[in-house]
Formats: C-alpha cells, sequence, structure tokens
C-alpha cells in the first residue's frame, strides 16, 4: 500500500511539472496587471495564469471553510 501511495504521489508531481512546463512554453509572453490601486509589472503570461488558479483555489477553500462552520436552522417535520 506505501508503495501505491508513492506512486500515486510521483505521477501527481510529475503530472504538475509537466503541465507547468507547457503552460510556461506555450504562453512566456509578457503581460503587465494594471488594477486600480495597484500596478504589477511586465511578468510571464503562465506565472499570471498558476497565481490566479492558485489563489482562486485558496480562496475557495476558505468560503467552503466558513460555509461550513455557520449555522443552519432546520424547521422540524412534527409541526
Amino acid at each position: 500500500m506505501k508503495l501505491v501511495k508513492r506512486l500515486v504521489t510521483l505521477f501527481g508531481v510529475v503530472t504538475l511539472l509537466v503541465t507547468g512546463c507547457v503552460l510556461y512554453l506555450f504562453n512566456s509572453d509578457p503581460v503587465v496587471i494594471n488594477l486600480v490601486w495597484l500596478q504589477i509589472p511586465a511578468t510571464s503570461l503562465a506565472v499570471v495564469l498558476i497565481a490566479t488558479f492558485f489563489i482562486g483555489v485558496v480562496m475557495g477553500a476558505i468560503f467552503v471553510l466558513l460555509a461550513s462552520m455557520m449555522p443552519t436552522k432546520r424547521k422540524s417535520l412534527d409541526g
């Protein structure tokens, strides 16, 4: 079982590395992000895409955590 876990982890890491390399090779154009209060200098599009993906994953996890902690009121079926 330990070997299976290691192989699955290795497969996941290799998949992430290959995806990152392909993303970088096909999206190496520099982009400038200009927000109202912040301007980020020219950065590779691949870096921006990966950063926004991980920010979205973290924000989604935070929202799910907060939603799961909120109490819910249920009406009983007895009346």
